[in-house]
């Protein structure tokens, strides 16, 4: 499983545009949105890619960044100024020298990153403005993003080679603090409606005649499931037949689909539950009350599994460890 020409009036908002400013020492604008108050220098490097102690080099040589200082005398960073690193990391990682960024205003900053935005045919800079979109809550540059990337590459090549990098760096993000819950939940929501979006399109493709029946389900109280809906959309891409049940399903409620099917292949996702303790019972349980001999598999990807002592042998189950495995398996 997946463990995740259009173009838009580029010029119609302010893409890149710091419009936050610093206050106290403590204190963000925020505009009625949960934004983190402030940041510190490691959060920076977290978000930005540039090491803590480049970062210090760069606001004693060119005077890039101005930290504030809070009663305990640790430095911090503003939204802004975080804005304003990332505009200048997107140009540093694609060779741009740092004594040409740091001559540029914060006007000519802005307008040559949009610049290079604007004519990425391979998605270099995509990240960036993901990670822009998501720390503004921006669904219009999102959308635009999306677009642009859209308009050079296929939604697979997308998902494959940004959207799953991207995806695994805001999970380190998030486990790490540097950035909040709301700030995944934005994220997660809107991939998952280009997802579905994508699913949309694919419901009219003909079912192949050796088309095998897919079952996709998540455990009780399991929620992560931007990897498996895209699964969901390989499987109709590939002409199987699909049937996507989501979150939280019960085991007893997967008995009902076995009457209607003679065989059938049941798929599921483990990122957070069931826990560690409880996963090697879990997945006894399904194989030996669920799946029946010569007729039902289970596939399994996720967090999980990828400690070798969670992947116990079972009778009709498989582990998936990498996308690759699973298209080459469907």
């Amino acid at each position: 499983m997946i463990h995740i020409s259009n173009n838009l009036p580029v010029y119609s908002i302010p893409l890149f545009q710091n419009t936050f400013t610093c206050q106290t020492p403590d204190t963000v604008v925020q505009e009625n949105q949960p934004f983190k108050e402030r940041y510190t220098i490691q959060d920076l490097e977290n978000l930005s890619g540039i090491q803590a102690h480049t970062l210090r080099i760069w606001e004693k040589r060119y005077d890039l960044l101005h930290p504030v200082r809070a009663g305990n005398n640790v430095r911090y960073y503003c939204h802004k100024e975080l804005q304003k690193l990332l505009n200048i990391a997107a140009l540093y990682h694609h060779h741009f020298k740092i004594s040409k960024i740091a001559a540029l205003s914060e006007t000519e900053l802005v307008d040559t990153v949009r610049k290079e935005t604007l004519t990425d045919e391979r998605g270099d800079y995509a990240s960036h403005t993901l990670k822009l979109a998501m720390l503004n809550y921006d669904q219009t540059l999102f959308d635009q993003t999306i677009q642009n990337l859209l308009s050079h590459k296929s939604f697979r090549d997308c998902f494959r080679t940004i959207f799953l990098p991207f995806l695994n760096e805001i999970g380190l993000l998030w486990q790490t603090g540097v950035i909040t819950v709301a700030h995944e939940h934005f994220l997660s929501n809107l991939l998952r409606q280009k997802i579905l979006y994508q699913v949309d399109q694919v419901h009219s493709t003909q079912i192949r005649p050796d088309a095998k029946v897919f079952v996709l389900f998540l455990p009780v109280n399991e929620v992560h499931e931007l990897g498996l809906l895209y699964s969901h959309y390989e499987l109709l891409l590939h002409g199987h037949r699909s049937i996507y049940l989501g979150q939280s399903v019960p085991v007893e409620a997967l008995r009902d689909l076995q009457t209607g099917f003679p065989a059938m292949t049941f798929i599921t996702a483990c990122t957070i539950f069931p826990q560690d303790k409880n996963m090697y019972d879990y997945l006894r349980d399904i194989s030996n009350h669920l799946l029946r001999k010569g007729k039902d598999e289970l596939w399994v990807s996720g967090r999980k599994i990828q400690d070798p002592k969670t992947r116990a042998k079972l009778h009709g189950v498989r582990y998936f460890l990498s996308p690759d495995e699973f298209l080459k398996a469907i």
